[in-house]
């Protein structure tokens, strides 16, 4: 596949002339061109991001105990299968089109023909490209999208999104491992998979129905614009418009919508749910001896570390697949913006400058846990180590686009401080059992790469930082993708409100229907055995049987 890119680059790079003329590549064969590449770029970045679930599975296998390691395999098996139909059926829709809240509630956006439309009863908006209205008033297909055979239509998008739900649906399950029932685990991708991811990831980037947090027709926007960012008539402003900027629907202010460039946001959305899973399902058995928190160690560091190096890998794609991304937001074939970019320029620019800010965060992430732990007086533990390089990663998300490689490094060092101090206050003082550190690692991770990607869009529209040094600033995409401070809170208070209560229910719905907790008995044996029949390491637990007798490893309640 890599050597197929290179072929399409280096067929970019020769300018056949035409019979009888000197005219090299005409803007058509450009435009299809330029299309191949990124289709066949994506393809490769989204294979890479899906084998992001072969790294959380080793990650966790490794980080808890030995009778549950075959499980977690089944797990991620599971979440991959369930998970990709139910997002087929349901979940894309929402994610693409919110529906159905975009056809039934008073809305206003913009389609990508340029018409407009009002999701009122009275005047149903309709997809520009399939002609479907609704969910099943299409001739073509039963959902409000198809796919076609072009590459340009819902065929990548369908698939893009896919790997980012599974990402994201690989979290939660981190927190309460070795503890919930398969047949709730099972409930739990479905819901997932269907409506608590779809709709965050609506509010993030959107889709043919817009979003408040992006349109620039909401006044959720328009009002955060009037407060953060210049007047577009005064003397900033104005530089501010040669640079490439973009007004928002009032002409007054600028348009600087939230801005989560790779998906920070999902990481934290994973977390939180993790969180309240755990809090649902209670503590392991001897986790908690008298109220203070006790280990439980991986039985595979190397294996654990091993699967954080695996996700690091991903995260490259995961980050420079998005770069591509921002290309297709211009006019194919001719550019993008005013600076009138081509495909080449997003492979050979920008790409390299989301991998080398991704890169500056990770290590920045690796220092930072070290020194957190410093500051507790901890030896340098290689699961905390390997967890403050994730930790660097998932807070890059958000600005991996805009920000300079330096204050990358700063995100890095800020989220993996935090890991070591924000998993002993889990534990210690919130009396949750985060079973591989996943809290610390994804919820406070994600907001601190989200709020830091605010607190640097705020200083460039503040005009504090050379606006050079934001990249690749408005006019790559002819408009701005550079956010507030403002708009960033009010991001991260809307997935609170969001997940907290649908996390919630989404357990005690699971528990009232099959069980979420495990039995004592299931627990103290294993969940290889208990929901399997089945062991990962036979050779050193060749006196268990599938009833799982009481031996004297599973006597005691701490075992």
């Amino acid at each position: 596949m890599f050597g197929l890119l290179l072929f399409v680059l280096m067929v970019l790079l020769v300018q056949p002339a035409s019979a009888g003329s000197d005219a090299g590549v005409s803007q058509e064969q450009f435009s299809m061109l330029t299309m191949l590449v990124g289709v066949i770029f994506w393809a490769i970045m989204f294979a890479i991001i899906f084998f992001m679930q072969s790294g959380f599975m080793l990650l966790e296998a490794g980080s808890v105990r030995s009778k549950t390691a075959a499980h977690i395999g089944a797990k991620v098996m599971i979440q991959i299968g369930i998970g990709i139909i139910v997002f087929f059926f349901v979940g894309f829709a929402i994610k693409g089109f919110a529906w159905p809240v975009a056809y039934i509630l008073p809305y206003s956006a913009t389609l990508a023909d340029g018409s407009s439309w009002s999701g009122v009863l009275a005047n149903l908006p309709g997809d520009a490209i399939t002609g479907a209205v609704g969910w099943a008033l299409s001739s073509t297909s039963a959902l409000p999208w198809t796919f076609m055979a072009t590459p340009d239509m819902y065929i990548w998008a369908f698939l893009g999104s896919l790997v980012f739900m599974l990402t994201s649906l690989a979290i939660p399950g981190t927190v309460f491992s070795e503890r919930m029932t398969l047949k709730g685990h099972v409930l739990f991708v479905i819901v997932y998979a269907a409506l608590i991811y779809p709709v965050l990831a609506w509010l993030i980037w959107g889709g043919l129905a817009g979003s408040p947090l992006i349109d620039p027709n909401s006044g959720i926007l328009q009002t955060v614009n009037s407060i953060f960012t210049p007047a577009v008539d005064s003397e900033l402003g104005q530089k501010l418009i040669e640079y490439g900027m973009v007004a928002d629907a009032t002409g007054k202010h600028f348009y600087a919508p939230l801005t989560d460039y790779a998906g920070s946001m999902i990481h934290i959305l994973g977390g939180i749910v993790g969180l309240i899973g755990a809090w649902y399902l209670g503590p392991r058995i001897g986790k908690f001896i008298d109220g203070r928190a006790q280990a439980i160690p991986g039985h595979n560091i190397p294996l654990a570390v091993f699967g954080a190096l695996l996700l690091a890998f991903c995260f490259f794609a995961f980050n420079g697949g998005s770069a591509i991304a921002n290309y297709f937001s211009g006019p194919l074939g001719e550019g993008a913006g005013v600076r009138g970019l081509y495909i080449a320029d997003y492979i050979f620019s920008d790409l390299w400058w989301v991998v080398i800010v991704t890169t500056m965060s990770m290590a920045g992430g690796v220092v930072g846990s070290m020194l957190g732990s410093s500051v507790l007086k901890l030896k340098p533990d290689p699961l905390v180590i390997a967890n403050g390089m994730l930790a660097g990663l998932v807070a890059i998300c958000a600005g991996t686009g805009f920000v300079h490689p330096v204050y990358g490094l700063v995100i890095g060092l800020v989220a993996g401080f935090q890991f070591p101090l924000v998993l002993r206050f889990v534990e210690e003082t919130l009396k949750i059992d985060d079973a591989i550190g996943t809290i610390p690692c994804h919820t406070m991770s994600g907001i601190v790469g989200v709020l830091m990607a605010g607190i640097w869009g705020q200083l460039f529209w503040w005009g504090i930082i050379p606006m050079d040094w934001v990249h690749p600033g408005g006019s790559m995409i002819g408009g701005s993708f550079i956010p507030t401070i403002g708009i960033q809170i009010i991001g991260i208070l809307i997935l609170l409100i969001w997940a907290i209560p649908i996390g919630l229910a989404a357990f005690w719905v699971i528990d009232r229907l099959v069980g979420a907790r495990v039995s004592k008995q299931d627990e103290l044996c294993g969940l290889d055995i208990a929901e399997h029949g089945v062991t990962a390491y036979p050779e050193f637990n060749s006196k268990q049987t599938d009833t799982c007798p009481k031996t004297v490893e599973f006597d005691s309640e701490e075992a």
